[in-house]
């Protein structure tokens, strides 16, 4: 009698602190906020004083230009885009391979029926392998 009326004071001890654990844990939220703006205010200050060698990450502000000079800017980029688009470049791959020879359909159609027609023969001798589990094992005459 004794061990169940303390489990039911230790039951109730532990759903009595739940509550308690569960908003601790919302602690951590806050000082991860804390941690945030923290490095937030410490990259907007690194930025305003660059180091050495790591170039100017806030560029000056110039004038901006204006639609006549963009399309001027433009005109004057657009042949050697062009020239560029259309010359190969090693290691971009060939965008049109050459062309083959023609070949007419009467011709494929014949090679092909000369192509199935071996098969054909080899499947009905039983000599066409078959891929499977005893690919490799010596044919059945």
């Amino acid at each position: 009698m004794k061990q169940s009326s303390f489990r039911i004071a230790l039951a109730s001890a532990v759903f009595a602190a739940m509550p308690a654990i569960t908003f601790a844990q919302g602690a951590g939220d806050a000082r991860q906020t804390d941690l945030r703006a923290q490095r937030r205010a410490e990259a907007v200050e690194a930025a305003r004083h660059p180091q050495p060698g790591e170039g100017n990450p806030v560029p000056e502000a110039g004038p901006k230009a204006s639609r006549a000079d963009r399309a001027k800017a433009r005109q004057a980029r657009r042949p050697a885009a062009v020239e560029a688009a259309r010359s190969f470049k090693p290691g971009e791959g060939d965008p049109r391979p050459a062309a083959g020879p023609r070949i007419p359909r009467a011709e494929r159609r014949a090679e092909r029926a000369v192509r199935r027609a071996e098969i054909k023969a080899l499947n009905k001798s039983g000599r066409l392998p078959v891929y499977g589990e005893s690919y490799g094992a010596a044919p059945t005459p």
